[in-house]
């Protein structure tokens, strides 16, 4: 549960106070007597050994989240937190709280976010006090559907958390999607401009095309059923032999910031990438993963390539929506295998490349959310669906019921493990009731 905000103005360097969008608390009580008692609920045993991670905790503070934290060990190098709806206030006090622990406590060095790169460079610079300008357009309508998702006050508490830190302790900020193909194609020109004008005219000769376009689907359509089918593969040529001449002979001669050179290049990728997502979203069959794989590919190369620029060893927080930071290989249909149409998705990739990660979900069994009905729509405050009873949310809705904690973590292995960790076991043996429900939901916590 979470205050309702109460004000949606921010002042930044001084400017105008900015209108933002609120982000709704989920506004849900468990029951009146489930949310009488929490005060009284036993605390779960905490007999663990000095940096060992917590194991589970219920928790009342989205503002604070340290059980949260604490169940994170401290060895991670990339951590992913999820939340599984894109407009509940709740996950994202949680989300911030957790990234500010591991920022001050455990020196994360970068914050990369399921949002676009052009739109994140633009924050980046504002938390680095590299321009005194807001974090946001004033205007919503130059932000990215959904706006809502980014230009919050959520948001925009934790980008002025940011600023306010000393400079070295400041993370980077990054987008990793590939949504945006115009601003991209933008970016990249406004670099080239700068720093090469004869090889900024050819791009802009040789992308012109993408000017007709409103949106990179009214593009994808073009490509696969309109006047660009004829010449699909040129354009994936041209996208290809520019990419590479900004990579390989030319980047490194530019009078540019490490910091610009990596945004030029990661523009052009982002350009490719779209590309190819917005062909697969027309082009394959209903049904198909392709779009989607190429999509949480896509992040997964952002996220290597920034570890790269930042080096080896740099840690990471990354934001996305549990569809992304899940491991689809614990679903029925997550794989590897393209021919068979299975599932990848950044959290696969992300376990199988990192060797030290950790994946943190948020799930809500009912609620509300900011939402729009469709794609473009405008944005407004929707109730949830209560979660069907066989759901993994219903089965810990009833948890939560049963144990009067209407915010809890746990850490899946530790319940459904043949033998439950020490403390987990004494917890059982207790009785405590949050322990004892998730064992028997999981199958775990034997002897």
């Amino acid at each position: 549960q979470a205050p309702q905000v109460s004000s949606l103005d921010l002042s930044c360097s001084g400017a105008a106070a900015q209108k933002l969008i609120t982000i709704v608390p989920m506004g849900c009580q468990l029951s009146t007597n489930a949310t009488a008692t929490n005060a009284a609920r036993p605390a779960p045993a905490r007999s663990r050994k000095e940096g060992e991670p917590l194991e589970f905790a219920a928790f009342d503070d989205c503002e604070s989240a340290r059980e949260v934290f604490e169940g994170i060990p401290d060895d991670r190098e990339v951590v992913l937190l999820g939340e599984s709806t894109h407009g509940t206030e709740e996950f994202y006090r949680v989300r911030a709280a957790v990234t500010k622990l591991l920022v001050t406590e455990r020196g994360f060095r970068a914050v990369v976010l399921e949002a676009e790169w052009p739109m994140m460079e633009r924050v980046n610079e504002y938390t680095h006090r590299r321009c005194a300008e807001r974090p946001f357009p004033e205007d919503e309508s130059e932000m990215p559907f959904p706006s809502w998702m980014w230009r919050n006050q959520c948001m925009a508490d934790f980008f002025s958390w940011c600023r306010e830190l000393a400079p070295a302790s400041t993370p980077d900020i990054f987008g990793m999607d590939c949504y945006s193909l115009f601003e991209s194609k933008a970016a990249v020109l406004s670099f080239l401009e700068r720093h090469d004008p004869p090889f900024a005219a050819e791009v802009q000769s040789r992308l012109a095309f993408l000017d007709r376009f409103k949106s990179g689907l009214e593009y994808g359509d073009a490509k696969v059923h309109g006047g660009l089918s004829r010449i699909a593969g040129h354009i994936q040529d041209t996208l290809t032999r520019l990419q590479a001449k900004l990579q390989w002979t030319g980047a490194d001669a530019y009078d540019c910031t490490d910091v610009e050179r990596l945004s030029a290049e990661q523009n052009a990728e982002v350009v490719i990438a779209a590309d190819e997502y917005f062909t697969k979203c027309v082009s394959e069959p209903a049904g198909s993963q392709a779009s989607w794989n190429a999509r949480d590919q896509h992040m997964t190369t952002t996220l290597l390539r920034i570890r790269a620029h930042l080096g080896a060893g740099t840690r990471v927080v990354v934001w996305a929506h549990n569809s992304h930071v899940g491991d689809s290989t614990a679903t029925g249909r997550g794989g590897v295998s393209f021919d068979a149409n299975e599932t990848w998705n950044l959290g696969q990739m992300v376990r199988a490349t990192f060797r030290r990660t950790w994946v943190v979900g948020q799930y809500t069994h009912r609620g509300t959310v900011t939402a729009a009905p469709k794609w473009g729509a405008a944005h407004s405050s929707m109730a949830l669906h209560p979660a069907t009873p066989e759901s993994y949310e219903g089965a810990l809705h009833r948890v939560a019921v049963a144990a009067a904690a209407p915010s809890f973590f746990f850490r899946t292995a530790a319940f459904a493990a043949a033998t439950a960790p020490p403390v987990v076991a004494a917890a059982l043996s207790a009785g405590d009731p949050l322990a004892c429900g998730l064992a028997a939901m999981l199958g775990g916590g034997g002897p």
